[in-house]
């Protein structure tokens, strides 16, 4: 079980052409939050605010995302990228298993079929979400 502190992977940040969002946020912190894009803030309240609760962090959404609704269908015109860490078991070169995290980056439907093989989910941290700033723009709400 990965121990985490409050504010831990509660941000938005932007570089030159990408957005990233911590998934810990809820979606009702994320709209309050001064650094969201507004045209994802838009998104919030006219799509994922009717599906969500708006106490639901980003991270649990995805937990339990369907491929059906609109919340999927924003999640996909947008190409997040979704960062994961999980807490796995390797064997090094003696033998000896030694437990070590390692974090990868999926595309949404990527996630969606890896998270149907998780044995564990606590085992796994759902990060952050990312995507590009071009893809916002061409985002229909």
């Amino acid at each position: 079980m990965i121990q985490l502190n409050e504010n831990d992977y509660k941000y938005v940040i932007q570089d030159f052409s990408n957005y990233y969002i911590g998934a810990r946020f809820s979606y009702k912190e994320l709209a309050e939050n001064d650094n969201t894009p507004g045209r994802f803030k838009d998104a919030l309240y006219r799509v994922f605010y009717k599906e969500t609760d708006q106490n639901m962090t980003i991270g649990e959404h995805l937990l339990q995302l369907d491929d059906s609704s609109m919340c999927y269908l924003a999640f996909s015109q947008l190409r997040i990228r979704i960062k994961v860490t999980a807490l796995i078991q390797k064997a090094d070169k003696k033998g000896n298993l030694k437990e070590t995290y390692e974090t990868k980056d999926y595309s949404l439907d990527d996630f969606l079929k890896e998270k149907e093989n998780w044995e564990d989910p606590q085992q796994y941290l759902i990060q952050e979400i990312s995507f590009k700033k071009r893809h916002l723009m061409m985002m229909h709400v």
